[in-house]
């Protein structure tokens, strides 16, 4: 039995640092910064055959023994030949229904505003002559630099108040954070710390006592302690968690597997109605990474094998579980029997696309591409399989201080993602290129004013079909 011992009650009252980390300010800054509609039956044509010979090929190397439940598919198809990637389409200049006043950008009330929004989209279409455009990009960076700074001073400054205002703090958190409050901040907004900064450290330690007599109650090494029911639970868990995010070696490290395996098996325990679905062990990885960075004073690139201890690994595996638990409140009938919150979703996202891009709706129809066939991963992971680890970072960022967290918001980010392939997802007729290509989208050279400009699309959808649901009829 895996028994993780208690540790001394950390304050975290009066300075930010539930993740250990501090971080020195000089001359005012911070110094470091870094489910479908049914349709009816048709006659077989040649695009049926292909969907058949598609989805009725040889499974991955799994156990025979593993019995297949919901979830993610495992492992991702391979990555085809890199297609190009077109400029975002232009924007619509929508407003909310009624109103001549200018749209925000995240929660209602935010500081920036529709023009900032449209500036974010238009940057990526200009025709600017390459020097000009490099000498503007610089500039940019210096700006951004020094607003980042005082950004990150003046969040600073606001969660260590006696009492938080967490609806400035949403707002604050919408258009991204920097790495030495990231960790601090993703915990308040989930509820994990509390707003009252006295009662931080012995809120948070009595969290951790907590998870730790979870695992002496109900986590064993040694099987023959479990059910018949509960050794299947196991089983996948122990199938699935060697395959979580390959890409990342860090995750290989036996301890890691050994923190993603607890957690996993713990938080299935404790919510029966929906038990372990293969895409959860997906969901820990974005707190476990801004956790442990944070723990260790570094940046998630620079996370490495040193840095994975047995000091560290003790704290950030309840701080994971409790944020991940909280996260998933928001979205547990995604995870439940028949995944009703996924159906609904994906759905939505048909229409949106139907609404936003007809064309591009046709387009996969005509080829017999279903919606659910490419888009379930993204909605059941929440992208985390989509992009780099720092880029679901700053994607999460906004997520968590959204009010409903990704529940709503999430759609309208999958459907700007998809506008933005638009044109080369058009371009291909066969399915199976159509598949590959949707189940391996070319994100890998993106960077974070991708994702930002993503984000402030999304944001305008959602402030044009969201509460108008008629328009998506």
């Amino acid at each position: 039995m895996s028994e993780p011992t208690n540790e001394p009650a950390e304050s975290g009252s009066q300075k930010v640092g539930i993740g250990g980390l501090v971080w020195s300010m000089t001359g005012g800054l911070i110094s470091r910064l870094s489910g479908t509609r049914e349709r009816p039956i048709q006659p077989a044509s040649k695009t049926s055959e292909a969907r058949k010979g598609f989805w009725n090929r040889k499974p991955s190397n799994a156990s025979d023994s593993a019995k297949q439940v919901r979830g993610a598919q495992y492992p991702p198809l391979t990555r085809p030949e890199k297609m190009p990637v077109t400029k975002q389409p232009e924007s619509k200049n929508y407003k909310r229904q009624g109103s001549d006043q200018p749209m925000p950008v995240g929660p209602e009330g935010s500081e920036a505003t529709k023009p900032h929004v449209e500036k974010v989209i238009e940057e990526e279409k200009g025709d600017t002559p390459i020097e000009e455009k490099k000498d503007k990009e610089m500039k940019q960076k210096r700006a951004s630099s020094a607003n980042s700074l005082t950004k990150c001073a003046a969040i600073f400054k606001l969660i260590n108040e006696s009492n938080l205002d967490m609806s400035t703090l949403r707002k604050q958190s919408w258009s991204g954070l920097c790495a030495p409050v990231r960790s601090d901040v993703w915990q308040l907004i989930l509820g994990y710390q509390p707003t009252n900064r006295e009662r931080r450290g012995p809120t948070v330690a009595k969290r951790r006592k907590e998870y730790q007599d979870h695992c002496r109650n109900i986590y064993f090494e040694d099987e023959s302690r479990y059910s018949s029911s509960e050794r299947k639970i196991m089983h996948q868990i122990r199938l699935d968690t060697p395959r979580t995010l390959p890409g990342l070696t860090l995750l290989q490290h036996k301890s890691i597997q050994k923190l993603l395996e607890r957690i996993l098996y713990i938080w299935s325990v404790r919510h029966p109605a929906s038990g372990y679905v293969q895409g959860i062990n997906d969901l820990v990885i974005p707190f476990l990474m801004v956790f442990l960075a944070a723990r260790n004073g570094v940046e998630l690139t620079e996370l490495e094998e040193k840095h994975v201890t047995a000091e560290h690994l003790k704290i950030v595996e309840a701080d994971c579980f409790w944020c991940m638990s909280n996260l998933i409140d928001g979205i547990q009938d995604n995870y439940t029997s028949s995944q009703p919150g996924i159906q609904r979703m994906v759905f939505k996202l048909q229409e949106l696309i139907h609404r936003l891009d007809q064309p591009l709706h046709d387009h996969l129809k005509s080829h017999e591409v279903r919606f659910f066939d490419f888009s379930y991963r993204w909605m059941n992971c929440v992208l985390v399989r989509e992009l780099s680890m720092p880029l679901i970072v700053r994607v999460w960022d906004t997520y968590i201080a959204q009010p409903d967290g990704c529940k709503v918001f999430h759609v309208y980010m999958c459907a700007a993602m998809l506008q933005r392939f638009s044109a080369e997802i058009r371009s291909l007729t066969d399915f199976h290129d159509l598949m590959m290509y949707l189940q391996n989208l070319p994100t890998k050279d993106w960077t974070e004013k991708d994702v930002e400009t993503l984000l402030a699309q999304a944001y305008v959808y959602m402030y044009q079909f969201e509460g108008a649901e008629n328009h998506l009829h």
